[in-house]
This record gives structure tokens, C-alpha cells and sequence, in this order.
């Protein structure tokens, strides 16, 4: 019983195993033939997420590095010289980037500032080795703001002074020096008012000059990086697919399986040298029957030269001939008239005649 229940465990177990490991044979066998060209597709697949990966990083990179407008605060010190300035570095700048550089300055309104009229605003960049780029001086004044409808007057009034147009640093790194103020402050005015402004806070801006090609990435960056993204991935895929899609759309190698050839047999293959019917003898018996024929027709045909001495020849012998032979009219004999007439006939000679009558 023991050896009669192993062998039905046994016969369970492999005919289980057999069922399973069945349909995984099939497949297997059925898909061995598509090997190479399921290997190239499987390349290709893996390949697909690193060529988005790139596509999408040079997006970001196309957006993250196009130019933007900028904007820093000014910090004016009061009585360490005759004007109120401020000191300040810009970085990270384009440095092949048009900007339009304005000074804001936010100021009370005070009598005192309306009071002081006209000012000057200096503004000096240079570089990091202290080299001059461009020097601006602007004139400004206090206006006191109109208040809006049913509110009080406004506090703080905004000034937009434009130091510089189309500006290009020419660098990443700029540094700035600002001035704001008359340099006559050490006069009075009226009842003693000092010449100096009163400002609240202070700031110099870079806005952005849209020109050319820089004008339309700087204007919309997001569409410029997502065309960088398809351009890449155009050109990623391109390569990628002129590397692996033959081997993918290839034929497979069950296609091209020749079937071994048998040996030889004089019996079944005799050469036959008399074609039957309604089939042509071989191409190449017939290209050497033909060649031979042609061969035999030049050979049989005489040359042009042996034929052009051939008809001189002929032209010769014939002469030869015709000379040989001496020819002679025949003799014309006349008749005896009779009755002779006063004036008699002339004869003519016997040649002159048979030339006339040839």
C-alpha cells in the first residue's frame, strides 16, 4: 500500500507539475522565435522614462535660466555725508539681458517735502574692480497725491524715477551706489527748513526690456520651455527609434529556417540534356549554347577589311579580263547604187562608226 500510494502521490504530483508548467512551455516556444525583436522592444520601453526624465529637465532648466526682473531695497544713510546714499550689490544677473533700471522711492507727505521742489537722484554702477558701466543723474520732485473719494488724505506718496533705459550689465554681478538730495542742504529755506528729503523707504528695480528673441522668452517663459521639452524629446525619440525599431519590426528567424537538403542521389537527379515539353533547359547551358554561336557566326563572317579586298580583287580581275578581250565592230557593207548620183556618198571609217553605233 505504501508503495502503491507513492506512486499515485508521485503520478499526482508530476501530472499537476505538467499541467502547470505547460502553458509556460507554449508560450515559451511560441515566443522564442520573436526573442531578438522582443529584446529590442524591452530596450526601447526602458528607454521611453529616461527620455521624458531628460525632455522635462531641459524645460526647467530653459525655464529656471530665463531672465526676470528684479528688485532690491535701498538703505540711505543719513549724516555721514552731504547727501543721503545707499550702497547695495546686484547678482545673478543676465549678464546679455536689456533691463530698464527705476528708482522707487516712497516718501511722507509732509509740507516739508512738497516744500522742497526739485532733487537730484545719482545712481553709479559699476563692477566688482570698481570699472564704471554707466552713470545716471535724474531730477524728480513731491506732488502731493490726489485722495480718492470719501477717505483722508494719503500718508506716503510713490515716486517712479527711470535712472536708465535698455541698460546690459555685461556681468552676473553689479554693484550700485545711489545718491538722493540737493547738495546745498547746508542752506535754509523760508523759516529753516533743511534742504533734505524725508524718504520712507527706498528700492531700485529691473524691469525687463522685451527685444528680440530674449524679449519673447523673457515674455513667455512657459511656452518657450515647453516647446525646449518636445524639441527634445523629437530628437531623443528620433534617435532612439532609427536605433531599434528595425530590430523590433524585423522579420523573425522562423522566416528565414532552410530546411536541411538531402544528399545527393544519382538516381533521383540525372542530368537531362534533352528539355521536355513546355520547359526550357538551364540558363547557363543556354548562355554558353548561345555564346559558342555567336563565336562560330564571327568566325564564319569575314572581317570588313577581308571583304573590302575580296571587291577590289573582284573589280581587278574583271578589268583584266575586259582589257584582255580586244573587241572589233562589225564590218557595215553598202550597197552599189546603180545610178550614181553627182555627188557620191562619203564613207565614214570602220571605228568612228562602231563607236557611234555602240
Amino acid at each position: 500500500m505504501d508503495a502503491a500510494s507513492a506512486e499515485k502521490e508521485r503520478t499526482f504530483l508530476g501530472f499537476w507539475s505538467f499541467l502547470l508548467q505547460a502553458p509556460f512551455d507554449f508560450v515559451w516556444q511560441y515566443l522564442r522565435r520573436y526573442t531578438p525583436n522582443l529584446v529590442s522592444l524591452s530596450v526601447f520601453l526602458i528607454f521611453i522614462p529616461i527620455i521624458c526624465t531628460i525632455s522635462v529637465s531641459a524645460g526647467v532648466i530653459v525655464w529656471s535660466n530665463v531672465a526676470v526682473g528684479w528688485q532690491i531695497p535701498l538703505y540711505l544713510q543719513y549724516g555721514d555725508a552731504v547727501q543721503p546714499y545707499a550702497h547695495a550689490v546686484l547678482e545673478d544677473l543676465s549678464s546679455r539681458q536689456t533691463y530698464n533700471i527705476v528708482l522707487q522711492l516712497v516718501v511722507p507727505s509732509t509740507d516739508a517735502n512738497f516744500a522742497l521742489g526739485n532733487f537730484m537722484n545719482s545712481l553709479r554702477l559699476s563692477t566688482i574692480n570698481n570699472e564704471t558701466l554707466a552713470i545716471a543723474r535724474r531730477p524728480a520732485i513731491v506732488i502731493p497725491p490726489k485722495s480718492p473719494y470719501f477717505s483722508g488724505k494719503p500718508h506716503l506718496a510713490t515716486i517712479d524715477i527711470p535712472m536708465l533705459d535698455s541698460f546690459v550689465p555685461g556681468s552676473t554681478k553689479v554693484t550700485v551706489d545711489v545718491k538722493i538730495g540737493r547738495q546745498d542742504v547746508w542752506r535754509s529755506l523760508g523759516h529753516g527748513e533743511g534742504r533734505e528729503l524725508n524718504v520712507y523707504s527706498a528700492s531700485l528695480k529691473g524691469i525687463l526690456a522685451h527685444k528680440g528673441i530674449r524679449g519673447l522668452v523673457t515674455r513667455f517663459p512657459t511656452v518657450f520651455s515647453v516647446i525646449c521639452s518636445a524639441i527634445f524629446f523629437a530628437i531623443l525619440f528620433s534617435i532612439l527609434a532609427a536605433c531599434l525599431l528595425p530590430s523590433i519590426l524585423g522579420s523573425t528567424s522562423s522566416n528565414n529556417i532552410i530546411e536541411p537538403s538531402k544528399p545527393f542521389d544519382g538516381s533521383e537527379h540525372q542530368p537531362s540534356t534533352v528539355p521536355a515539353e513546355g520547359q526550357f533547359p538551364d540558363d547557363s547551358s543556354s548562355t554558353e549554347t548561345d555564346a559558342s554561336d555567336q563565336q562560330e557566326e564571327q568566325e564564319a563572317k569575314p572581317s570588313k577589311s577581308a571583304r573590302r579586298r575580296k571587291r577590289r580583287s573582284a573589280k581587278n580581275k574583271n578589268a583584266s579580263e575586259v582589257s584582255s578581250v580586244k573587241s572589233e565592230s562589225d564590218t557595215v557593207y553598202i550597197p552599189s547604187d546603180p545610178v550614181r548620183s553627182a555627188n557620191p556618198l562619203r564613207r565614214r571609217r570602220s571605228g568612228k562608226r562602231s563607236d557611234a553605233e555602240s
